[in-house]
Formats: C-alpha cells, sequence, structure tokens
C-alpha cells in the first residue's frame, strides 16, 4: 500500500461550479482502477476502447471476470461468480478520429441496450482521445446521462481531452461539430500506457504542450523546450522521452487546462484559447485524412499559420514571431507533412467549414482563430477570444509551406478530378481484354482477381481509385443480357455498393472502396457489432424498388440456375467423377423448387452473391456490398443464408443477432421476436440451395477456364 501510495497521488479536477471529479496519476494503477471501478457497484461494466488499446492492453481490466464466453455472448451455463464483480462488457472502435462518426454512436447505443445496460451500469472509455470523446457522448446521452469512467490510454488524452469536459464526433466531413459537455464520476491517469506509446501518439501529446508554451509561456515555455532539447532515441531510432520529463511534461499539461477552466468550465471565453491554431490544424487533418497527420502535429502547423497572419496583421512583430516559431519547428522539423501535400483549395474549403465558424460574424472571405503577440501573451477580443482575418493569409501560408494550388498541377495532372467518362472506363475495359499482365502493370493496372470468374483490377484514372471488372462469358450465359451491369448500378445509386460510372455487357468501372473484405470467420467469431452493421445494411438493399428492366416473378436465381444447367449440358463428360448425373442433379433442383414455392418466401431486390467476401468492410466500421453482378429479384432468405453457410463451425447466436437486427431494421420485429427459432429455421431452409447453386457454378467453370479444371471439380465435389 505504501509503495503505491509513493507513486500515486489524488487531484481534484475542478471545472468551475459545473463539476468536480476526482482524479487519480501515478504509475502501475491497474490494480487501484479496477478496485475503484468495483467500488461503483454497477451491474455492468461498459467498456469502450479502441482498437490499440485492446491490442496493447487487453487484459488491464481482467479482473473483472466477464460474465459471457465473448462480449455480449452467454454460453449455455454460464458459470458461477462472487457476487460483488459486475459482469463486464467490452466493445472495439477504431483508433483516432475514425471512431467519431454518427455510425459509431449509434452502434455503442445498440450494442448498450442489446446487452440489457440499466441505469446502474458503468462506461468506462479506454484508449486515446478520440475514443474519450465518442465515449464521452455516448455516456452523456444512454438514459440522458450514464455514470462515466475515464481509463486515457495517450499521452495526449491525458492531458488535454480528459481534462474537458467537451465529448464530440464529427459529422459532414468537420471536425467536433456535434457533441454535449459531460463530466466523468473518476479519471485514472496510469503512465505505464506512456511506454508503449507508438511516435504519432506521442507527438500528437506534444502538440498540445506546444500550444499551452505559446499561449502561456513561463515554465510552460521552458518546460517543452527542455523536454524536445532533451529528446533520446532508441534502438529502434524512435523518439523517447524519460519517464521523469514525461511526468513533468503531464503536470503542466493539466495545470495550463485546470487553471482556465477553473473559471470557464465550458471553454467559451477563457478556455477558448485552446483553440489555437486548431482552424487549420483540422482542415490539414482532414484533407489528408484521418490518422495521417497525429492531431497535436497538426496543431504546430495551424499555429504557424496563425502567427504567419498575426505577423502580416501587425499584431506580432518579426522577432516574436520567431521566438514563437522556433518552439513549434522543435516539433514540425521532426514530423515534416507527408507528399504529396492536398491542394491549398481543398484545405481551405474544410477550413472555411470550421465548427467555430460565425462566433466573430466572419464575411465570405474572412476566417477566425486565436491570435498571439508573442509567447505567454493572447489576443483578448470580445467575441470569445477569436479574431477575425482575411481568409487569403491563410491561402498565402500554405503556398509557402509547398501546398499546391490546383492551377500549379502539371500537364499530366491537368485533368485530375475531371468526371470519369464513359470513353475512359471503354479503355479500360478493352485493355483488360487484350492486353497481357505484364502490360496491364505498365499501364498501372493492379490485379486484384481473387475469385473465380470475370477479370478485375484496381487502377487510378483522373485521381479517383477505380475497380475495373471485365466480364467473361460465363455472365452473358447465366443472365439476361439487357441486365448486366443493370444491379451494380442500382446498388451505387442508393449507396449500398460503390458509386459506379459505367456498366454494360462487357464490364463495369466502379469507386475502388477502402477497407478489407471479410471471411466466413467473420461472421462467426462473435463480432456482434459487426454482424449488426451488415444485417442493417443488407435490410436496406432488400427494401429498395427492383429496377424495371428486370423481369418480375421468376426469382433470378432460378432463371440463372436454368442457364448454367444448360450449359453444363453441352458437354456432359467434363462432370467431375463422384458427382451425380446431370438428369440426377436436374431433378434435385426441381424438387427443391417445389418445395419452396409450398412456403411461398419473400422475394425483394437482392445481392444475389451474397458470400462475407463480397462485404467490404471500412476501417470506420461501415460496410458497403461489392459485386451485385447477381443482383435482382430474389428469394430474400438466400442472401440471408449465403452469409453464414459454412462447412466450418457456425455460431448459432450470431445468426440469431443478425436476423433480430435485420428485423428490427425492416419493421418485423414484433413478427419474429416471441420465435426467433423459427426465423432462423425458414432461413437455414435455404441452406441446401446455397450449396447447390455453387456446385453448378463450379460444373460450368471448366469449359470457360479449363486450365483450373482440377480446381473446379474439386470446388464442385465440397459444395
Amino acid at each position: 500500500l505504501k509503495e503505491r501510495e509513493r507513486t500515486m497521488k489524488s487531484v481534484s479536477f475542478q471545472f468551475a461550479d459545473r463539476a468536480t471529479v476526482p482524479a487519480w496519476i501515478g504509475t502501475k494503477m491497474q490494480e487501484h482502477v479496477v478496485q475503484q471501478v468495483m467500488e461503483l457497484r454497477p451491474d455492468k461494466v461498459l467498456l469502450v476502447c479502441d482498437q490499440l488499446a485492446d491490442k496493447l492492453h487487453g487484459d488491464y481490466f481482467a479482473a473483472l471476470r466477464p460474465d459471457y464466453a465473448d462480449p455480449g455472448e452467454s454460453p449455455p451455463q454460464k458459470k458461477a461468480r462472487k457476487e460483488e464483480v459486475p459482469v463486464l462488457e467490452k466493445i472495439v472502435m477504431p483508433g483516432s478520429d475514425a471512431c467519431k462518426s454518427w455510425h459509431h454512436l449509434t452502434s455503442l447505443i445498440e450494442w448498450a441496450f442489446s446487452i440489457g445496460a440499466t441505469k446502474r451500469s458503468l462506461i468506462v472509455g479506454f484508449g486515446g482521445g478520440a475514443l474519450m470523446n465518442l465515449t464521452g457522448l455516448f455516456a452523456s446521452i444512454l438514459y440522458r446521462g450514464t455514470k462515466l469512467v475515464y481509463v486515457p490510454t495517450t499521452f495526449l488524452a491525458m492531458h488535454d481531452v480528459t481534462t474537458s469536459l467537451k465529448t464530440s464526433i464529427c459529422f459532414d466531413g468537420r471536425k467536433n461539430n456535434i457533441g454535449s459537455f459531460y463530466a466523468p464520476l473518476n479519471i485514472f491517469i496510469d503512465t505505464i500506457f506512456c511506454s508503449t506509446l507508438p511516435r504519432g501518439e506521442l507527438f500528437s501529446g506534444l502538440g498540445e504542450l506546444c500550444k499551452n508554451a505559446a499561449l502561456f509561456g513561463g515554465k510552460h515555455a521552458n518546460g517543452f523546450r527542455a523536454a524536445l532539447a532533451g529528446e533520446s532515441k532508441s534502438d529502434d531510432d524512435s523518439f523517447r522521452i524519460d519517464d521523469g520529463t514525461l511526468m513533468n511534461l503531464l503536470t503542466l499539461g493539466i495545470d495550463a487546462k485546470m487553471s482556465v477552466l477553473l473559471i470557464d468550465a465550458l471553454e467559451k471565453v477563457e478556455g477558448m484559447v485552446f483553440e489555437y491554431g486548431h482552424t487549420v490544424s483540422h482542415a490539414i487533418e482532414k484533407a489528408y485524412g484521418d490518422g495521417v497527420v497525429p492531431h497535436g502535429v497538426g496543431v504546430a502547423y495551424g499555429m504557424l499559420s496563425s502567427s504567419f497572419a498575426a505577423e502580416r496583421l501587425g499584431i506580432m512583430t518579426a522577432k516574436d514571431r520567431k521566438e514563437h516559431d522556433d518552439l513549434c519547428l522543435l516539433l514540425v522539423d521532426k514530423w515534416p507533412l507527408p507528399e504529396p501535400k492536398p491542394t491549398v483549395e481543398r484545405v481551405m474549403e474544410l477550413a472555411m467549414k470550421d465548427s467555430k465558424r460565425g462566433i466573430t460574424g466572419e464575411a465570405d472571405d474572412e476566417i477566425s482563430d486565436v491570435f498571439v503577440r508573442r509567447v505567454g501573451d493572447v489576443v483578448t477580443t470580445k467575441s470569445q477570444n477569436l479574431s477575425k482575418f482575411p481568409a487569403a493569409l491563410v491561402s498565402e501560408w500554405l503556398g509557402t509551406m509547398g501546398f499546391p494550388t490546383a492551377s500549379e498541377s502539371d500537364a499530366g495532372d491537368s485533368e485530375l478530378h475531371l468526371p470519369v467518362s464513359d470513353s475512359d472506363c471503354d479503355s479500360m475495359i478493352k485493355a483488360i481484354g487484350c492486353s497481357t499482365d505484364r502490360q496491364l502493370a505498365a499501364l498501372g493496372f493492379e490485379s486484384l482477381t481473387v475469385g473465380f470468374a470475370n477479370v478485375v483490377y484496381a487502377v487510378t484514372r483522373r485521381g479517383y481509385p477505380l475497380v475495373a471488372k471485365a466480364f467473361m462469358q460465363l455472365t452473358s450465359m447465366r443472365l439476361d443480357p439487357e441486365t448486366i451491369g443493370q444491379a451494380d448500378l442500382h446498388a451505387g445509386r442508393f449507396g449500398v455498393g460503390p458509386k459506379v460510372y459505367y456498366a454494360d455487357k462487357s464490364g463495369v468501372v466502379m469507386d475502388r472502396l477502402p477497407g478489407r473484405t471479410l471471411s466466413e470467420q467473420d461472421m462467426h467469431k462473435g463480432d456482434f457489432r459487426l454482424v449488426g452493421v451488415i444485417a442493417d445494411m443488407l435490410a436496406r438493399v432488400h427494401q429498395l424498388p427492383t429496377p424495371p428492366i428486370f423481369m418480375e416473378g421468376v426469382p433470378l436465381l432460378w432463371r440463372e440456375i436454368d442457364k448454367m444447367m444448360s450449359v453444363a449440358g453441352r458437354r456432359p463428360e467434363l462432370l467431375p467423377k463422384g458427382l451425380p448425373s446431370l438428369s440426377v442433379i436436374s431433378r434435385e433442383i426441381n424438387a427443391m423448387r417445389v418445395a419452396l414455392e409450398k412456403h411461398q418466401p419473400k422475394i425483394g431486390f437482392c445481392h444475389g452473391s451474397m458470400n462475407p467476401q463480397n462485404v467490404m468492410l471500412n476501417s470506420d466500421g461501415t460496410v458497403r456490398f461489392i459485386d451485385f453482378e447477381l443482383g435482382g429479384p430474389n428469394y430474400i432468405g438466400f442472401d440471408q443464408m449465403k452469409l453464414f453457410r459454412t462447412a466450418g463451425i457456425c455460431s448459432e447466436r450470431c445468426m440469431e443477432h443478425f436476423l433480430q437486427v435485420y428485423a428490427a431494421a425492416t419493421g418485423n420485429v414484433s413478427k419474429h421476436k416471441d420465435n426467433m427459432a423459427a426465423y432462423v429455421k425458414e432461413v437455414r431452409m435455404f441452406e441446401p440451395l446455397t450449396w447447390l447453386e455453387a456446385a453448378i457454378f463450379f460444373i460450368v467453370m471448366p469449359q470457360f477456364k479449363p486450365e483450373g479444371s482440377a480446381k473446379w471439380n474439386e470446388l464442385a465435389l465440397h459444395r
């Protein structure tokens, strides 16, 4: 106990008359944190963490033994546990600003209700600053305010985020424009996490300390200079700061924030100074994309833009600007902005949408930020300490820093971001059809063909990352020619698939979506949040109107199978040994069709090939579907079963959760909630058909790709 007291101290974060929050600062505080959480006596602990915190410190709360086998998933018999240990439920969010979205806020709310969170439950934010922002907003609206504890794991979150009542998410390409003010019950700052911080996270924390140095001068400037002058490098040549210096910087950062928030809890006037440099910082960060430029580094660059404007306006002398900029250069010299830089126009477009806009009553050609006359001397104003000034000064500064303008693009980039034309697309598809892989590589094509049919390449044209797919002959044989590519177009228009620029019988060209495709294991590993997101998206697909170009009545699936069986009948000698004859397979198809028609299953606009490999998961947790080649009117249950069909271990709970979310999204909760087993059985009715349809596909593949016959035969037998 005495050893723990020596390495940990208790402080109070006083937010004017709004809240007083007990905080503990120390190192190796895991036991104390867990004990304090248990003393709050929640019925459940809702642990919200980001990917980095979960990867590096996933066992930090291991003493709170989960009541479930997996988060949210109960085994048949719950293990006995001590009554005083609350149930631990965990959800993992993406890192950095990728987690600060409507989607992830909605996911947290849905998750909380799905696991039975109550007003006695406790939310624990465990991660970096962005995760704190999201978790705080989540806690502030769940039951109009749910108990909250912060355990920050990054340097920035420790001294700059948990020392604020602000919560937020980002919307419409803008930073922190939706949020609230909310106080946690406790804050636990364990510096042990800093020993594993990536370089970018350490620099993020240092950037905000650089801002404090410029705002307040004195000990803040001296401490920052001393830390950066005395930094060292480890064996892997990465940036390091010793433990004593780190604790001193942490103390200075907390002191800077709390001395101001003691009189301005909501950061509306005195506290607005902490927005120094953020107008341009947020724009640069968003222009590069989330996670490319660490937030604190962006702030240091934003401060340089403000000092440039301040000198031009006569607010700051050249000498004072040099002293100010030397502080910033201690940091930015160690983190140059990556190339290629975004254009001046793009950064300015984002800067002019800053969430502070309107406070100073800017004209259309003006922008606002905090100004300082010199280090430690802030310009105060009646407009919440913000000053408006000509936006042209920011544009000029961006030019001096090497940000290009659209007019400066070289001749090869003169058509950058002009619309992708039909001629462009037609040329791409023709190139794929008549060129070798080596020739295509020289033209900038990257092979993406992972599946079994068609030829797919990634390519960039006019600055847009695209996917070009050339259809093989089998496509025209199993689909009606006039419908080829139409489902892709339809899905792109409604945002459930990538935007399609071109579609005809020869192929399609569409946006290349970021992220990764899923596997069968993703659908069965107990990730209920992911399964729920997919269910919600599939419900959106199934509620779309069917394009009139598709024939009504007979599901597309039967027309596709009939066409493939006709193709298979041309070369019956290619049927692999061990497989039933085509006549036996045909009888099986007819028997399935009759059996299904008796049940009159629901038909709607469907994907048609809804394998997990056709689900694209973005880094922000959102999903979209790709490859709508077989889309059109079809059985809803066939799409659903395709997602969960597996020859491996199937998770019935994942499937049940998927169908619960799907039912809610389609407004059919009351129909299925009392008899989920029957709903699962209804969907499982399609499982034999999902295998048979795939088997028929591989039966005909040797006619089109004979070089892979051995593989096609093996896959046909497997299915």
